[in-house]
């Protein structure tokens, strides 16, 4: 990866941030998870960045809750963590995951069922961009628009006041 993130990547961290931002007025807090070393992101610094590694988000315990998640993932990172970790930033790290993963970097899996894989997990595909030599695809995960809430979800469908006295039930 290089020292600075492309504009696409950067643009859709700075998206992210600006939906958490109008969830809550609180101190935000986000989570760099990277082999690398988290770059500058000069519109970003206004928020209190941690940064840990794959490898050791999995091995160590649950301690804060983020508002925002962002990681770059590298193929050396075997296939089966890498949907570990994605699935314990989405459960148990942040509210909001933005994940950049290398298009087609694990050869045993082939792209059809990578790209179901991570919808399986939830995350919905963003963008794909040239990152370098990479191809790399951003995938987001937020509970607030994960599922929109049916037309039949509201009490006026629950108790049935019509039909009591009517029928046994």
């Amino acid at each position: 990866m290089k020292k600075t993130l492309d504009a696409a990547a950067l643009h859709l961290i700075a998206t992210a941030l600006e939906d958490s931002q109008h969830a809550s007025a609180q101190s935000k807090s986000g989570l760099w998870v990277s082999d690398q070393p988290c770059p500058p992101m000069p519109p970003l610094d206004a928020l209190s960045w941690s940064e840990s590694s794959p490898q050791n988000l999995l091995q160590s315990p649950w301690q804060k809750r983020h508002d925002l998640a962002v990681t770059w993932l590298s193929a050396e990172l075997p296939w089966q963590d890498v949907l570990h970790l994605l699935s314990a930033l989405r459960d148990l790290h942040a509210r909001q995951l933005l994940a950049f993963v290398p298009a087609g970097a694990w050869p045993e899996q082939n792209a059809l069922a990578q790209t179901d894989s991570l919808r399986a997990l939830g995350l919905q595909q963003q963008a794909r961009f040239q990152q370098g030599d990479d191809l790399i695809e951003a995938w987001s995960f937020d509970i607030r628009t994960y599922k929109t809430v049916p037309d039949w979800l509201n009490p006026r469908f629950w108790a049935n006041p019509e039909n009591w006295n009517k029928y046994r039930w």
